[in-house]
């Protein structure tokens, strides 16, 4: 096993991602975050669903995505 200090290891791992990401095309990327968000998303309350929503976008766009699957605000 390869010994690396937390710097290699980190220029490692940031080497290996650019190399990932530009041998993707535009349709792998955006299945990749749209795979990735979705996890995380469905790990958080609905309380903490709601505030992440309300901070990345506003208030009116979490009220609306609600409305939309038939919830109440």
């Amino acid at each position: 096993m390869t010994n690396l200090n937390p710097q290699q290891k980190e220029e490692l791992i940031e080497s290996y991602v650019e190399l990932i990401v530009d041998s993707m095309d535009t349709k792998d990327l955006v299945r990749y975050v749209s795979s990735d968000m979705t996890e995380f998303l469905e790990t958080l309350t609905n309380s903490e669903l709601k505030d992440e929503i309300s901070l990345t976008m506003d208030d009116e766009v979490y009220a609306e995505l609600v409305e939309n699957v038939g919830g109440q605000v």
